[in-house]
């Protein structure tokens, strides 16, 4: 009986084991495996908002037409004139690029703005040439990236002479050859016929000489939600926790990257703690990664515009700023945090942080009215009466974002002063 009891035993533990082994089987190898998730396909699936490719964020901020006669327009992005100038130019090819100095070639800006008629483009930050290819057709052996384009220079003498063109760093002078005529640049001048004429002092700052009508809007705004943004920002959504801050905002975080949202203003920061590495940045890998990367992970909502491309450091960790513009006029806030404002710091094409507001404006329901800005003597004697106006770098209309009740925001049309140390102010 016990032999009969044991063999029992025997044969059910044999019976137990092989069950056993069969459903380790069927579960290493019956069983769809899951393929871990590939952080840009999982972005791609989740996009929100609107997108831009490089050469839509790129363009100058300014454009003045000098009739050579000493006054001058000043045509602002996205306005008519602006737009048909611009294009013009991007279809025409600069080469033969060659330094030049004053001496050598007898250049004196006061006369050129003056006394030659021609067209002046302005990069307020700055470009290097290797961006300034994305907007241009530029061939040839081209500077090198250590310098920013700050100016480019259309001009001419008279009909019997041929176009100049001038690209403008901080440093140097570049003299190139463009496929441009005297007829063109006629064209271009003949644009400032019944345009509000503007004034220089320095060749810096230039004012109108009569006010400014500029329309003032009140917007209806939603926010990017914050299941919008775990979504797009996080390998997998399903890891993330959330905690309260000592300041208040949210911390959302999947053990290695970190969501920060603050409600007042409702501003989002979001940093990826990717290692320092020793090897040069390529400032155009940047700029267009952080546009690729904003495509991906909230959307622009808008027009942008690149306030300040970084060629330094070379080794390290390069910060881009872009600003908002509404119809032709930068928004821009006088808070550090405000809206308006996308920031990406990169390293070799990986971003490291991004903050930027997440309120959006609607395209619907959109109230207009006009309202007048300075000009002439009144907003003359404002900017002197600046205390800091030996520090001052640019004076320009711009908007005010205030948020208004019932989720409105109104764009308020201001003279905006930029300071040399990056800091605002609106004339009052």
């Amino acid at each position: 009986m016990n032999g009969m009891m044991e063999k029992t035993k025997s044969i059910v533990l044999t019976l137990l084991i092989f069950s056993s082994l069969v459903q380790s089987y069927y579960l290493v190898f019956g069983e769809p495996r899951r393929a871990p998730i590939k952080e840009n396909e999982y972005v791609e699936a989740n996009t929100i908002g609107t997108q831009l490719s490089v050469d839509e964020v790129v363009f100058p901020d300014q454009m003045i037409i000098h009739s050579g006669k000493e006054t001058h327009t000043v045509l602002y992005p996205n306005s008519r004139f602006y737009t048909l100038i611009f294009e013009s130019i991007k279809k025409r090819t600069f080469d033969s690029f060659r330094r030049t100095s004053m001496m050598t070639t007898g250049i004196e800006w006061e006369e050129i703005r003056n006394k030659q008629p021609g067209v002046e483009l302005r990069f307020r930050g700055g470009i290097p040439f290797s961006i300034l290819k994305t907007m241009f057709v530029l061939r040839g052996d081209l500077p090198l990236d250590n310098e920013m384009v700050t100016r480019l220079w259309i001009f001419t003498k008279d009909v019997k002479e041929d176009v100049k063109t001038y690209f403008q760093t901080e440093f140097n002078t570049y003299e190139a050859r463009a496929d441009l005529n005297n007829k063109d640049v006629e064209g271009f001048v003949g644009f400032q016929e019944l345009q509000t004429t503007y004034h220089t002092k320095d060749g810096d700052v230039y004012l109108p000489d009569k006010p400014l009508e500029m329309t003032q809007y009140r917007i209806p705004y939603e926010p990017i939600t914050i299941d919008q943004l775990i979504k797009t920002l996080f390998v997998d959504p399903r890891n993330t926790r959330n905690f309260d801050n000592r300041d208040g905002s949210q911390i959302y975080t999947d053990g290695k990257r970190g969501l920060q949202v603050k409600a007042d203003p409702l501003w989002m920061s979001y940093s990826d703690p990717i290692p320092t590495v020793d090897s040069r940045n390529d400032v155009r890998e940047n700029l267009s990664s952080a546009v690729t990367f904003v495509n991906q992970h909230g959307g622009w909502n808008g027009q942008f515009g690149v306030k300040s491309i970084p060629l330094t450091p070379i080794i390290g960790r390069q910060a881009f700023t872009f600003r908002q513009y509404y119809d032709s006029y930068p928004i821009v806030s006088e808070k550090a945090e405000g809206f308006g404002l996308i920031r990406l710091v990169l390293q070799r094409g990986v971003v490291a942080s991004y903050d930027r507001s997440m309120l959006t404006l609607e395209t619907r329901g959109v109230e207009r009215s006009l309202k007048m800005i300075e000009g002439g003597k009144a907003l003359d004697d404002l900017v002197t009466a600046l205390p800091r106006r030996s520090l001052v770098a640019g004076v320009y209309p711009a908007y005010q974002p205030v948020l208004d009740k019932d989720e409105i925001m109104q764009l308020n049309p201001v003279w905006v002063v930029e300071y040399r140390d990056g800091t605002y102010e609106h004339l009052k």
